[in-house]
């Protein structure tokens, strides 16, 4: 509409009363407004590196040039190269082994939690010299009286006096804020009596 308006104000009438000469300008107007290229140079490129051959080069959306940039939580964790450690990892929903909390001392037979307390595939298709004796994991971990400690010791051939009894049961109750002892506690504490043993053994030679 401009151009119209531009052209119809260019043309001039001669004071002769011939028609006006509008001739000149709508061709230069015409020249000027001729279309222009819509593949521009820099719009060809090499179709492979190396070879002679050209191609038009791909169009690149606006969106392009922002997902170069953004990143979800699956390309952060899937990434090779600078990885997200696993302790990282966003944790959501309930453990299958609740080790977050402790296992009540007396079970119900309804409860079907897993404390961690229970075996895997492997301890039942291996299971260990306690295991094929009826001897399991939670047994090694009650609290037992100093009565059935020092019968569970006599019966499995550790000979102790009493006084280096005392001194086991002693060391074995401080490992406790409770002062309670199991089976499992005894045996850490005759494993590191041994290993100090040893120690002062090879010392003195």
């Amino acid at each position: 509409m401009k151009r119209v308006i531009y052209i119809i104000g260019s043309c001039h009438a001669p004071p002769s009363g011939r028609k006006p000469d509008c001739t000149n300008r709508t061709e230069a107007n015409v020249e000027e407004s001729e279309p222009t290229l819509l593949i521009k140079p820099e719009d060809i490129v090499l179709k492979e590196p190396g070879s002679s051959e050209k191609t038009l080069r791909t169009l690149l959306r606006p969106s392009d040039k922002v997902s170069n940039y953004y990143k979800t939580t699956s390309s952060e964790i899937s990434a090779v190269v600078g990885a997200i450690p696993s302790t990282c990892y966003p944790i959501y929903g309930v453990p299958t082994i609740r080790s977050d909390i402790p296992a009540p001392r007396i079970r119900r037979i309804s409860d079907r939690t897993n404390y961690g307390e229970e075996g895997n595939a492997y301890s039942l298709l291996h299971p260990t010299v306690f295991g094929q004796k009826g001897v399991f994991e939670r047994d090694f971990f009650k609290t037992r009286s100093k009565k059935e400690i020092a019968e569970i010791l006599c019966n499995i051939g550790v000979k102790l006096s009493d006084e280096e009894f005392e001194n086991v049961w002693n060391l074995a109750s401080k490992k406790h804020h409770r002062g309670e002892v199991c089976v499992e506690t005894i045996r850490n504490v005759l494993d590191e009596l041994q290993h100090a043993d040893r120690i002062k053994c090879k010392t003195s030679m």
